[in-house]
């Protein structure tokens, strides 16, 4: 099967030190103890994409795959989270999606996107749909939903930072796909 690691969003900086750059992430890729892959690091980057993708020949039928994140700087290396794939998730007809990582600290919500091809198959599988439709209501006396937008070509608005409000409220229970993130457009 082949495998790519597409990116991350909403992990945390592990550099709490004031004045000290983003996270310099890169991912590794195990199945059961043999290291199967180990991304590219992307420097300074809160939402590290890689869009790397890796055909997998060793590999027991059964093992699940862990997609650990790390952050490479001068103090270390930092843990940032994890994906754990069981084999029934992607073996039978690939996946494309956002996972929840786990271990990502506390309230932090950090996805990791991956896709996985099978053999039989020539494209991954179809992902999330790229347009949502969502209702949302502020609560009595709010004065906004929480969004920083763009609105510069007067059509749409382009989402850039979700603040605390309704929509902060709608995406803690809404799972990745259909969540409503930085770089979004509202239409």
């Amino acid at each position: 099967f082949t495998v790519m690691i597409v990116g991350a969003r909403g992990i945390r900086n592990a550099n709490w030190l004031p004045g000290l750059r983003n996270p310099n992430c890169y991912c590794e890729v195990k199945g059961g103890d043999t290291l199967l892959h180990q991304t590219k690091s992307i420097d300074n980057a809160m939402e590290p994409r890689w869009a790397e993708e890796f055909a997998v020949f060793e590999y027991e039928i059964g093992e699940s795959l862990e997609f650990k994140v790390w952050d490479r700087d001068m103090g270390g290396v930092d843990y940032i989270g994890k994906v754990t794939l069981k084999p029934e998730t992607f073996m039978e007809s690939g996946c494309n999606m956002e996972y929840p990582m786990e271990e990502a600290g506390p309230n932090i919500r950090a996805c990791l996107g991956l896709k996985i091809k099978v053999s039989r198959q020539e494209e991954y599988p179809d992902g999330p749909i790229p347009e949502f439709e969502v209702t949302v209501e502020k609560e009595e006396g709010a004065k906004s939903f929480g969004l920083d937008v763009n609105c510069q070509d007067l059509k749409h608005l382009h989402i850039l930072r979700v603040d605390d409000g309704a929509i902060k409220r709608y995406n803690e229970q809404a799972t990745p796909p259909l969540q409503i993130i930085q770089s979004d457009f509202i239409v």
